[in-house]
C-alpha cells in the first residue's frame, strides 16, 4: 500500500489543486468531507480559515507541486514541517483499486433483482436452519458472488435498495444491510475481490446462532435484563459451532462470525479480544454491524440519523473501535449516505440521491419540501457540486441530517417514487 505522503501547511499558504487530508480540528462540526477534498478556489480557502489555522497536504494526491510551493515559501509566518506519521490501516498485498464502472440507473435494475434473490436466500438458510437442516452454503456464496459484483460497479445502487422498508420488514435485514455496508467500507479498503466475498457472506450469516436461541430473547421489544443479554450473546458461539459443521466454509467467513461482536478495547464477546487480536475482516463487520444497529435499532424511536451515527462512531475511536479503520469507515460511506434526509441552508428539505465522489458534502439532492416545510407540487433534482446559491448569492450547503420521519414525511413513500421514476417504468416496481 501506498503511504500517506501529507505536509503540514498553514491554510493562507494552500493553493487551490492541493488535497486536504487532514486537519488541525476533528473533521466532525466543520462543512468539509470527512475522506478529504481537492482545494477548488480562493472561497474553500477562505472557508478553511474560519475553522483551521493549519491543515495536512496530501502531495501524492494534489493537483499541484506541493513540494515546489514549500520550497518557495521565504516567509517566517509559514510554519511548515512534516506531519507526523501514523500509517495507514496495512492490508493484503494483492488490493485491487475500484472505480465505479455502471451509472446509478443502470446498477439500481440488477441491484433491484439481487436484494430480492440476497433477502430469499438469506431467509431460506435460516429457516433451514431454525428446522435442524445444514445451511445452504453453496446457494449463499453464490448469491454473494454477485451481490460483491453489484456494489464494487457502483454502491450507491445497492445502498437506495437496502434503505427502503418493506411492509413486511423481513426479519434478517440487519445482517442484509450490515453487509452492504461492509463490503462498501472493504471495497473502499481496496480488499482483493475474495475477502470481499468471505466478508460479505460472514455478516450475512453472522445471525444464524440466533436461531439457537429462545424467542423470548430474540423477539422481545422492551430492553434486554442483564440475564437476557448474556443469553443473546451467546449467538456468536453457537454460530461458529454450526457453521464449523458445513462444507466449504472459508476461514475468515468462520472469523467474522466470531469476531463481529470484540472491540477494540477488549470490552467486547465472546472472548473480549484485542486490537490487532481481532482479525482485519472482524474489525470491518464489527464497525458495520455497529453503524447498521444505530440508524435501524430494534426499537426505531431509538434510530440514529446517518450523521448523529457518524459521530457516535467517531466518539468510540481507540475504544470499541481501532481509530483508522472508523475514519476510513467515515471517508466510505460519508456523513450523509445516499437515500438520506436532509435539511439545505435554505431551509428547504430533499433526499440524497447520489453520491458526488470528489465532494461528499454537495451530493446529488432530491428537494421535497420548500423553505416553508411544504411538499412541493413536483420534487426538483439538485446537484450541490455545481455550486447552486440561494437568492441572495450565498452558496447552498447541507445544514443537517434528518432522522426519518422528520416534518412528518414519509420517507419510505419518496424514495420508492424517486426509484420508480428513474427506472423509467411506468408500473410500481416499489410497493
Amino acid at each position: 500500500m501506498v503511504e500517506y505522503t501529507q505536509e503540514k501547511i498553514a491554510v493562507q499558504n494552500l493553493l487551490a489543486g492541493m488535497y486536504v487530508a487532514r486537519l488541525d480540528r476533528p473533521w466532525i462540526g466543520t462543512p468539509f468531507p470527512i475522506q478529504g477534498f481537492h482545494i477548488q478556489d480562493e472561497e474553500d480557502i477562505k472557508t478553511l480559515a474560519l475553522y483551521c489555522k493549519h491543515v495536512y497536504v496530501d502531495v501524492v494526491k494534489s493537483r499541484v507541486s506541493v513540494q515546489r510551493t514549500l520550497h518557495a515559501l521565504s516567509s517566517p509566518s509559514t510554519s511548515v514541517h512534516p506531519s507526523p506519521t501514523r500509517p495507514r490501516v496495512k492490508l493484503a498485498a494483492d488490493e485491487e483499486t475500484y472505480t465505479r464502472s455502471r451509472g446509478l440507473k443502470q446498477e439500481l435494475h440488477t441491484a433491484r433483482r439481487l436484494h430480492r434473490d440476497v433477502v430469499r436466500t438469506v431467509d431460506q438458510l435460516m429457516h433451514k436452519v431454525t428446522n435442524g437442516k445444514p445451511p445452504a452454503i453453496k446457494t449463499a456464496r453464490r448469491i454473494t458472488v454477485r451481490m460483491v459484483d453489484s456494489i464494487a460497479r457502483n454502491p450507491d445502487a445497492f445502498i437506495w435498495i437496502t434503505r427502503l422498508r418493506a411492509k413486511d420488514e423481513y426479519s434478517y435485514s440487519h445482517s442484509v444491510r450490515a453487509a452492504v455496508w461492509a463490503v462498501t467500507f472493504g471495497r473502499h479498503l481496496g480488499l482483493a475481490r475474495d475477502r470481499l466475498e468471505h466478508l460479505a457472506l460472514g455478516v450475512l450469516l453472522s445471525e444464524v446462532g440466533m436461531t439457537r436461541l429462545p424467542e423470548r430473547v430474540v423477539k422481545k421489544k422492551a430492553p434486554l435484563t442483564r440475564e437476557e443479554h448474556e443469553i443473546l450473546k451467546k449467538h456468536v458461539t453457537y454460530g461458529v459451532a454450526m457453521l464449523r459443521e458445513s462444507r466449504g466454509i472459508h476461514l475468515e467467513v468462520l472469523e467474522v462470525v466470531a469476531h463481529h461482536h470484540e472491540r477494540h478495547n477488549g470490552s467486547g464477546y465472546p472472548r473480549g479480544l484485542k486490537g490487532n487480536q481481532i482479525p482485519l475482516l472482524g474489525r470491518i463487520a464489527g464497525i458495520a454491524d455497529f453503524y447498521d444497529a444505530l440508524t435501524y435499532p430494534r426499537h426505531e424511536e431509538l434510530a440514529l440519523s446517518p450523521a448523529e451515527a457518524m459521530i457516535k462512531l467517531h466518539d468510540l475511536r481507540d475504544l470499541d473501535f481501532q481509530a483508522e479503520l472508523v475514519d476510513e469507515f467515515i471517508r466510505a460511506i460519508g456523513i450523509y449516505p445516499t437515500g438520506s434526509l436532509i435539511e439545505l441552508s435554505t431551509g428547504e428539505v430533499g433526499i440524497i440521491t447520489e453520491q458526488n465522489l470528489d465532494r461528499r458534502l454537495r451530493p446529488k439532492v432530491l428537494l421535497i419540501l420548500d423553505r416553508d416545510k411544504q411538499p412541493l407540487k413536483k420534487p426538483r433534482e439538485l446537484d450541490l457540486f455545481k455550486k447552486e446559491r440561494d437568492k441572495s448569492g450565498r452558496l447552498v450547503t447541507i445544514d443537517a441530517c434528518l432522522p426519518d420521519g422528520s416534518y412528518d414525511i414519509d420517507l419510505n413513500r419518496y424514495r420508492k417514487r424517486f426509484l420508480n421514476r428513474l427506472l423509467g417504468r411506468t408500473h410500481h416496481l416499489f410497493q
